[in-house]
């Protein structure tokens, strides 16, 4: 669960370092207003200081005729307002690249921080998880015979809790219940009269039960149906590649090609089939098709948990190839799990 989450976390962390780059040219440009603005302004003091500026044309004007008074007020006022302007321009050229490189500062240490509490988190549970594998190795010696006894035991009931969950999930929805004609207080059938059309009085007439209608609970997800989308040529690469990885360590946020994660093992598996997918489970599900569980095919994608926090690469026979969690290798394993929640197809 951990991994997924910071998957996504990662994943978000690395659209905003992408929005941050497509950024820079708003930066440049806001670099460039500020300039000119800044040069503008230096252009304008310099005028000031060395000619005293718009001093000379004011003092011009206002020594003209009197009958010149509303063409002396608009001279005097233009010439002040390019000093103005220049230092308005200037402040509001600066304002604007800094909130935009606060803004974007921000919301990329916040994006980060998320991610780095994130892996701190799975940090910890790694070491307690390495911890409580090391104890246990321990123990292991004399209670080996009674641990493989209750692992196969417990292996056996989680594959039947898996197939009951399989099953329920690849069963059509029931067909309706067929309606039942309601009675009278008197116990008899209510009927109507129906009339054939065409006619106002003559021809015979036909009763039917009048019953209420039928309410059809809708489920939360309804499973899809028929064989879904055509298996793209790649699915077969995709398998032999993930065949290939079986051995390899798991490691948390992993994408290959020496060690994998769950998601990072099916994206690297169908990237050499010819498909890109996202670094997440939850993001592979939401990105590609969804199959009926009994269409599946070598190839496609099984996911598992509320929410998804697990996908595997289904290879035929109730299989699949999974990165399963620390400790663990990649490997071949049953599909028939109870958090079984679908499956999808690149």
């Amino acid at each position: 669960m951990l991994d997924e989450q910071f998957n996504q976390a990662r994943a978000r962390a690395g659209a905003l370092d992408a929005q941050l780059v497509a950024t820079g040219p708003r930066l440049a440009e806001s670099d460039r207003q500020l300039a000119a603005a800044r040069d503008r302004l230096s252009r304008t003091s310099v005028d000031a200081y060395v000619r005293g500026g718009a001093a000379p044309l004011i003092g011009a004007l206002i020594r003209a005729r009197s009958e010149d008074l509303g063409v002396r007020r608009m001279y005097i006022n233009t010439a002040l307002n390019g000093q103005r302007g220049a230092i308005v321009a200037y402040e509001s050229a600066r304002r604007r690249l800094l909130a935009l490189r606060d803004e974007l500062r921000t919301t990329q240490r916040s994006a980060r921080a998320n991610a780095d509490s994130l892996d701190a988190n799975r940090k910890a549970a790694d070491a307690t998880i390495a911890s409580q594998q090391s104890a246990l190795a321990r123990a292991q010696g004399a209670l080996a015979p009674l641990v493989a006894q209750a692992s196969a035991q417990q292996a056996l009931k989680v594959e039947e809790q898996g197939k009951q969950r399989f099953a329920t999930l690849a069963a059509p929805p029931p067909a309706p219940a067929p309606a039942q004609p309601r009675r009278s207080s008197g116990g008899a059938p209510t009927t109507t009269t129906t009339k054939p059309a065409g006619g106002s009085g003559a021809g015979p007439t036909t009763t039917a039960p009048r019953t209420p209608s039928p309410t059809t609970t809708v489920p939360k997800q309804p499973a899809p149906s028929g064989p879904g989308p055509a298996v793209k040529s790649g699915a077969s690469a995709a398998v032999d590649t993930a065949r290939a990885q079986i051995g390899k360590p798991y490691v948390y946020g992993g994408a290959g090609p020496d060690n994998f994660d769950c998601s990072g093992l099916t994206m690297y598996s169908w990237r050499a089939g010819g498909v890109g997918l996202p670094h997440s489970a939850a993001m592979q599900y939401s990105a590609i098709a969804h199959v009926a569980l009994t269409s599946l095919q070598p190839g496609d994608l099984v996911f598992f948990g509320d929410p998804i926090y697990h996908v595997g690469i289904y290879v035929g026979g109730g299989q699949m190839i999974e990165a399963a969690h620390t400790g663990t290798n990649v490997r071949y394993a049953s599909i028939y799990r109870s958090d079984l929640i679908g499956a999808g197809r690149p």
